[in-house]
């Protein structure tokens, strides 16, 4: 189903001498769109006409697979109307020309030096432009106004084109992110060193918006209280740390687990949300919906604590009756929780202590007549918040007499539930319908950072995951629109 002699992106456009100057600075003459308008028309018209005898002479041969190539084919059809439209209006708006423009800096006088072509690459296919190219004698530095309209200053992607390479290679690796823009476009739009650069460049753009928007949350003296008795009356900042595989290059230095040189750096994970109430039928609690925000930084615990505090504020959490930190028992959660959010409640997750109670009863296996009995006898006393029975247990079984070499590693996870025991008061919290597991943060690890770091052989540098992470933790906050604001579609006009 071949396509029209026209080459995509040309002009449809009627042509004009170049302007050496205007006294009114405009769009060149609107009756030019009109003639435009009806160019566009009748490539339209052909297309369809092809479209349809392709499509009728596909199905008359009766081969498999036809509906895949009429779609394919209407596809590219429209990508041709599409551009043909972009490039014939976006040419009618580059001819407008005046002799001065302010410089975007300062609002200097720009003289017009010349009109420049480039091309740029967009959803619909390359497109060509020609603008008026102005300097700024003061600033020292050139500049095209159209290129600032269109946002494509500085790059040869489409705001459009930019979003799908982002998206597309936050999500999957660059390769097969490449592979499946063109499956879906059906149009070979990025290079696959392309999509990479622009992933991170786009991530490294959503780190500086997040910044800004967390430097004015942390500078506020207040933010707008809801009026008496509406919004949520508790609101979770839950806290957890994963790591994520790195080149030898990022961990020199750094000691392993096992004692060796560690292969992974820490990504640190913040879920923020809010709860209004419990499921009626249940008691259970029930998270707002649509409530969560995620913030990631490979940054020290002391640089994320400023993070949490200012999405704290920024979420408007300061005027939530009661607040909850929730973590795995980890002391750099505990003191960001006892620094930054002092009036908070502080509760270890559940099921990491029902891990640390499986924990002890298997080193304490050998000294116990029963290990199914005395485990679940602890997990009862947790339930109830009963640490000191836990340590009360133990010390019954007399290990310095009994059994001295296990007495110092059951000591430190006995200490594990007495230095947390206000931490550990289950049954108020249930009580109070709060959440007890730490279950949204882990998800957010996952969702973030394991489901596209960990993937087979992948090894990393702070430099190439950060941008990434930064992507994903704005889209599974919902939150996309902070670095790609939600535009006004064109309305239609007869």
């Amino acid at each position: 189903m071949p396509g029209p002699g026209r080459a995509p992106g040309a002009s449809l456009a009627p042509r004009r001498p170049f302007r050496d100057g205007r006294e009114k600075r405009g769009l060149c003459d609107p009756e030019e769109l009109s003639v435009l308008a009806e160019r566009v028309g009748e490539l339209a018209a052909a297309e369809a006409r092809r479209l349809v005898h392709g499509a009728a002479g596909l199905l008359r041969g009766g081969e498999q697979g036809v509906l895949e190539a009429i779609e394919r084919a209407a596809q590219q059809a429209g990508a041709r109307i599409g551009l043909a439209a972009l490039a014939g209006v976006i040419d009618w708006a580059g001819r407008d020309t005046p002799t001065q423009a302010p410089c975007p800096g300062q609002g200097h006088g720009a003289r017009l030096v010349t009109r420049r072509a480039r091309t740029v690459r967009t959803l619909l296919g390359a497109l060509q432009l020609s603008r008026g190219y102005y300097h700024c004698a003061t600033c020292r530095e050139g500049f095209a106004p159209l290129d600032l309209v269109l946002d494509v200053a500085g790059t040869s992607l489409s705001p459009g084109l930019s979003r799908a390479c982002a998206l597309a290679g936050a999500e999957m690796p660059y390769e097969k992110s490449r592979q499946f823009i063109a499956t879906v476009t059906g149009l070979d739009l990025a290079s696959t060193s392309t999509l990479a650069r622009t992933t991170r460049a786009q991530g490294r753009r959503a780190r500086v918006l997040i910044g800004a928007e967390h430097t004015t949350a942390a500078r506020a003296t207040a933010t707008p209280a809801p009026a008496p008795g509406e919004g949520p009356d508790v609101c979770y900042i839950v806290l957890d740390g994963t790591g994520a595989p790195m080149l030898p290059s990022e961990t020199t230095g750094r000691p392993g687990k096992d004692g060796g040189r560690a292969g992974t750096r820490e990504v640190k994970i913040g879920c923020f949300f809010t709860q209004s109430g419990r499921d009626p039928a249940t008691g259970e609690p029930v998270q707002d919906p649509d409530s969560a925000t995620y913030i990631s930084t490979f940054e020290p615990a002391a640089t994320f604590a400023t993070h949490a505090k200012a999405e704290y504020h920024r979420r408007g959490f300061d005027h939530i009756r009661q607040p909850i930190v929730l973590g795995d028992g980890a002391k750099w959660i505990w003191n960001i929780a006892d620094t930054h959010f002092t009036h908070a409640t502080q509760i270890v997750d559940y099921f990491h202590a029902r891990e640390h109670l499986a924990d002890l009863t298997k080193l304490l296996t050998l000294v116990l007549d029963d290990p199914g009995a005395f485990e679940a006898d602890l997990v009862d006393q947790l339930d109830l918040g009963h640490t000191a029975a836990i340590a009360a247990a133990v010390d019954r079984l007399d290990l310095s007499d009994h059994a001295p070499d296990l007495a110092r590693p059951a000591a430190t996870e006995v200490a594990y539930f007495t230095t947390n025991h206000h931490r550990m008061q289950y049954a108020d919290f249930r009580a109070n319908g709060y959440y007890i597991g730490s279950g949204p943060v882990e998800a957010a690890c996952n969702t973030i950072v394991k489901q596209r770091a960990k993937r087979a052989g992948m090894h990393w540098t702070i430099h190439g995951l950060d941008p990434v992470l930064a992507l994903r933790t704005l889209h599974q906050s919902k939150r996309d629109d902070l670095l790609w604001p939600t535009t006004t579609s064109p309305t239609p006009q007869t």
